[in-house]
């Protein structure tokens, strides 16, 4: 492996990031199979797996037992599992004694495990990885106090594994990676150097959403509390342009609210009143929100509570409730980039055509919009002190000719940059220089102010004590530049940039604690993994005060249960969530519109909150495995519950509830999350759902689809069921054997459309079908959203149809028979340690980089040993991994 020198200077970077991956190999040495394995495979194996033969494209008789050829050690690896798990030999074909099996399995053990754990002494079980794409970004807002800068998207996509962008054999690195990583520093460092004397803080009062008053016909004022119809003639006479916008404000400031009665279209953004911040940072915003029903120029009291959306460029920052005819205040603190537009969408409205003249449905109101910020404790900005300490500001002079003068403006990735022509005096960095000073960090003694700084700062972005010599490295790069006549700023922005794009800032180091014993973690090794294990990120001044001090390891189990309870933990419950089960692939295909209408980004929103906040319930109170399957309690909020049909939950903050009797929902398998992105836009598919169910929550992945077989094509038309095609698929002797592992959990799961809503009937577009049979074409079934409850939310279904019924029953591979998804989540139940053992296996490879190999099975049945009193609690399990002395604390 090429050795990463820590005084390498970095032009030579490119070539090394190159080398750092070479392709590896496993050293064991070439082994041979004992006799009494050899004469089990001749007697039980070669008939279906000789040289002529090859059922499932494999020979045994041939299949080299030199365990360094990494293909040949995973297909002994499947042959192990296969034979453990009863599924070879075939059933059809004479079974060994149990004596034989197990004899078998122990020598295949052994030469296996014997094997791995060589690599494993060799190289560690985890090879040199570097930061993925939202390490790297949540460890940039660490390092420099900016909790919101966007960088992630700056990168490109990293590669997965089994699902997960954290394992380092599928973090590789080019050279197109790291000029990326160039920019990227650029951006950082501009946006945490400050160049002004004091902050620029707005603090401004709108009463009105700007970007609405050109579409009056879907607002309208509101005076004590009631319509004001004749201000509204003022406002856009029928059939007339609406007044000039001066003009408008004015007539404005006499109301008390503005009333809205539809949702934002592609046509215009509920901005307010166009506010776009020139500084990234903190911001206070207050505002007062109601909601009505309303009746041609009347006000009557909301039939649900409407909820309004706080965005920024699309970014979500909050939902807040609007109550009936009650206004309510809501006050909180959000992060702005500068450029991002600030947005207040009502969330639930349908697009409406209608004036307010002759409108009857669902309303809300505006009072007010209150901003203040960014908001500094004290300034400089921490970002800056974070690299230039205390040392004063001070007001550029550009008497004295400087070859390259410090970045002073912002440079902003393509999506945040403010639309063209808008407001240029806070825009344009030249414009903007006509009207303001700028102030830089001065320094009177650069050369040794350089030192102290990059003392400081390397430890700390590093994440580990830093040598002297290793600092005078980039000291001597600031007093080139210095030397050459540059600014201060300048010669430590060339300093502080190539930190950020070296390998000790980019890699996980993982030095050896012990110089004997090559696999061993130093304590700010282990440090680091358990940060960015659980909070993705930097360790904290505690964490890294336990390393300085050798104590981590006495306090592992304090740590996680304090790190676990601090608000970045949720880094760790949302991108483990989107990794193991998918969540990331919410947005990948959108619901049909004619076909579900009732989808919104609300829905959407609350989808992932359940989830999310489910895994939450069940780390704090250390909920068994088993309400993965199935629970006795919701996450859910308003809008989920009106979806799910439970009654009496209003608001839109997700809270637990009791699951209603006879209620499908509870566990994951049932969430509208995992529903919908286990769905396509139109249809659903029993085989995408089962595939995901067995990989996802049983760690049983079936085979990939064969090349040659056709996908199968659902009939949008309503004449045939999924299941009647699939039939075909299941009477081939080629697919019958994984769809019948993968077709049952889908077939329970058939119950639930494609954005998870029950159902008995699929839907589809269309003129009314008579089937022979008559066993549909009748209108869509009554529902919450369907027919008159559509109707009440101010929308009419267009041509949807109910069509053929669903069949939920199936029979596992195993021969038990299931009538719905009731039955089918007590079959899944009866495997409690297996649940655990899957989500054992996929912390591990989150936590540590790798993938549980054949030698590190031993250990995950540790674990599960350990956390078989709490019936394999969600904590219990993450504080197990992390105490374990081989899985977590070694390479």
């Amino acid at each position: 492996m090429v050795q990463l020198s820590r005084s390498m200077p970095w032009r030579v970077l490119p070539l090394i990031f190159m080398l750092a991956f070479p392709a590896r190999a496993l050293l064991a040495a070439p082994a041979e199979l004992p006799g009494t394995a050899q004469a089990f495979l001749e007697k039980r194996c070669f008939d279906c797996h000789d040289e002529q033969t090859k059922k499932g494209n494999l020979d045994l008789t041939s299949l080299s037992t030199d365990f360094a050829d990494r293909d040949a050690f995973a297909r002994w690896v499947k042959v192990h599992d296969r034979l453990r798990d009863g599924e070879m030999p075939p059933k059809k074909k004479a079974q060994p004694t149990a004596p034989e099996r197990e004899t078998m399995l122990k020598t295949l053990s052994g030469v296996l495990s014997q094997a791995d754990l060589q690599r494993q002494r060799e190289q560690g079980r985890v090879p040199l990885r570097r930061l993925n794409r939202t390490e790297y970004e949540n460890t940039i807002r660490d390092l420099f106090s900016m909790p919101g800068l966007p960088v992630k998207d700056m990168l490109p996509e990293d590669g997965r594994l089994d699902g997960f962008d954290k394992a380092s054999a599928s973090l590789a690195i080019s050279s197109v990676q790291l000029r990326k990583y160039l920019e990227a520093a650029d951006y950082v460092l501009d946006a945490a150097i400050a160049h002004q004397e004091k902050p620029m803080v707005w603090k401004e009062h709108f009463r009105r959403i700007g970007g609405l008053h050109c579409f009056s016909e879907c607002t309208f004022p509101i005076k004590n509390g009631k319509p004001d119809m004749q201000m509204q003639k003022l406002m856009r006479p029928e059939g007339q342009p609406s007044l000039h916008l001066l003009v408008l404000q004015q007539v404005l400031k006499n109301i008390d609210s503005l009333g809205i009665i539809t949702t934002a279209r592609p046509s215009f953004e509920p901005e307010v009143e166009n506010f776009s911040p020139f500084h990234s940072g903190f911001y206070r915003i207050k505002t007062s929100l109601w909601s009505f029903d309303y009746d041609k120029g009347e006000t009557k009291a909301a039939s649900r509570m409407q909820s309004f959306a706080l965005t920024a460029n699309g970014r979500l920052l909050a939902q807040l409730d609007a109550p009936s005819l009650t206004p309510k205040e809501h006050e909180l603190v959000v992060w702005l980039n500068a450029g991002e537009t600030l947005q207040l969408n009502p969330a639930n409205l349908w697009n409406n055509f209608n004036t307010p003249y002759n409108y009857v449905g669902p309303g809300v109101a505006v009072d007010y919009v209150d901003v203040e910020g960014p908001l500094n404790e004290s300034w400089p900005p921490a970002s800056h002190r974070r690299l230039f300490g205390n040392l004063p500001l001070a007001e550029l002079s550009f008497v004295k000719k400087y070859s390259t003068p410090p970045e002073l403006y912002p440079r902003q990735p393509s999506d945040l940059r403010r639309k063209p022509g808008y407001r240029p005096d806070h825009t344009d960095g030249k414009e903007f220089q006509k009207y303001q000073p700028v102030w830089t960090a001065a320094s009177s003694r650069p050369t040794q102010d350089a030192e102290l700084l990059l003392k400081d700062f390397l430890p700390r972005a590093f994440r580990r004590p830093v040598p002297p010599e290793e600092v005078d490295v980039y000291v001597q790069i600031a007093r080139e530049k210095l030397a050459a006549g540059e600014y201060f700023e300048t010669a430590m922005r060339v300093a502080y940039r190539t930190a950020l794009c070296s390998p000790d800032f980019l890699f996980l180091q993982e030095p050896p604690a012990v110089p004997s014993d090559k696999t061993s973690l130093d304590q700010y090794a282990q440090a680091a993994r358990l940060s960015y294990f659980l909070w993705n990120s930097m360790p904290d001044e505690e964490l890294t005060k336990l390393a300085e001090t050798n104590r981590l390891g006495g306090e592992l189990k304090k740590q996680v249960d304090r790190m676990l309870a601090d608000p970045k933990s949720d880094r760790f419950v949302n991108d483990f969530l989107d990794q193991w089960l998918g969540l990331r692939d919410i947005d990948f295909t959108s619901p049909d519109v004619k076909l579900y209408p009732e989808f919104r980004l609300d829905l959407r929103d609350a989808m992932l909150a359940e989830t999310r906040d489910f895994f939450r319930e069940m780390l704090t109170e250390d909920l068994g495995v088993t309400n993965f399957i199935d629970s006795d309690f919701l996450m859910i909020n308003q809008r989920l519950a009106e979806h799910y049909e439970v009654p009496g939950v209003e608001g839109y903050t997700i809270r637990r509830v009791p699951k209603p009797a006879n209620s499908p929902r509870g566990g994951l398998l049932t969430q509208a999350a995992i529903l919908k992105v286990t769905a396509n836009g139109t249809t659903t598919s029993p085989v995408k759902r089962g595939a995901w169910v067995m990989d996802r929550l049983l760690g049983r992945p079936p085979q990939p689809q064969p090349p040659d077989v056709p996908a199968v094509d659902p009939d949008t038309r309503g004449l045939t069921t999924i299941r009647e095609q699939l039939d075909k698929h299941r009477n081939s002797a080629v697919c019958a054997s994984c769809h019948a592992k993968m077709d049952p959990p889908g077939f329970a799961l058939e119950s639930f459309d494609v954005i998870g809503a029950w159902r008995t009937k699929y839907r589809f577009v269309g003129e009314k079908v008579e089937y022979p049979d008559m066993r549909a074409g009748e209108d869509p079934e009554p529902g919450r959203f369907l027919g008159i409850g559509l109707k009440q939310w101010g929308y009419v279904m267009d041509g949807v149809r109910s069509g053929l019924p669903v069949d939920p029953s199936g029979t596992t591979p195993e021969g038990a028979a299931f009538h719905d998804v009731f039955e089918y989540k007590k079959l899944l139940l009866s495997d409690e340690e297996g649940l655990a053992r899957n989500l054992v296996s996929r912390l591990i490879l989150y936590a540590t980089g790798a993938p549980v190999g054949f030698a590190d099975r031993a250990q995950v049945d540790l674990i599960l040993q350990q956390s078989r009193d709490s019936h394999f609690g969600l904590r219990t399990l993450v504080r197990q991994l992390v105490l374990n002395p081989t899985l977590f604390r070694r390479k």
